[in-house]
């Protein structure tokens, strides 16, 4: 009889185990590679951020870009969302694309 409330207990936690797993993400913790800067993108609803912020956080030195990488950043963004990675560090290569990798 000890062990029937363990027993239940167990199967509780077992059971509401994958509505946790499914919840959604708020938001986002977005930061470049080489910037100290960072931005909160929200999952549900997210607001694009502006060209200024965008220039910022991606040290954009050619504004004509910045309306590119912001949508680059949005998408990258949006994939994390959908990966449910909480702090994502923003990587520009050398053909003008955007890579992330989950931040620890």
């Amino acid at each position: 009889m000890r062990y029937a409330p363990v027993v239940a207990l167990s199967v509780v936690l077992f059971a509401s185990a994958p509505s946790l797993a499914q919840e959604a993400l708020g938001a986002i913790e977005v930061k470049a590679e080489d910037s100290e800067r960072s931005i909160t993108i929200a999952c549900n609803d997210p607001a694009q951020p502006s060209l200024k912020e965008v220039e910022q956080v991606l040290s954009v030195n050619d504004p004509t870009q910045s309306k590119g990488l912001r949508d680059k950043l949005m998408e990258a963004a949006s994939e994390a969302c959908a990966q449910k990675v909480p702090r994502i560090l923003v990587t520009r290569t050398a053909t003008g694309s955007l890579t992330w990798k989950p931040l620890q």
